[in-house]
């Protein structure tokens, strides 16, 4: 469906930036997806605290190379 908006570009290149999207379509679509599955993703981190387990020095334990961390 087409629509017609008025956007706040500046808003929109700091979202591009933070979705590594190209284009506003893109942009728009990848930011309405991460707002609609918002709760999912609450839901799973409500899960995974309550397991009884210290997550303390969980970044320590992890395998995953040192750079490649942040990347998620």
């Amino acid at each position: 469906m087409k629509t017609v908006i008025d956007l706040d570009d500046e808003l929109l290149d700091r979202a591009r930036l933070e979705l590594g999207t190209k284009s506003k379509k893109d942009t728009i679509h990848a930011a309405l997806r991460l707002v609609a599955e918002r709760s999912e993703r609450l839901e799973a981190v409500r899960e995974l605290l309550a397991i009884d387990r210290d997550w303390t020095g969980l970044l320590e334990d992890d395998k995953t190379p040192r750079g490649t961390r942040d990347a998620a």
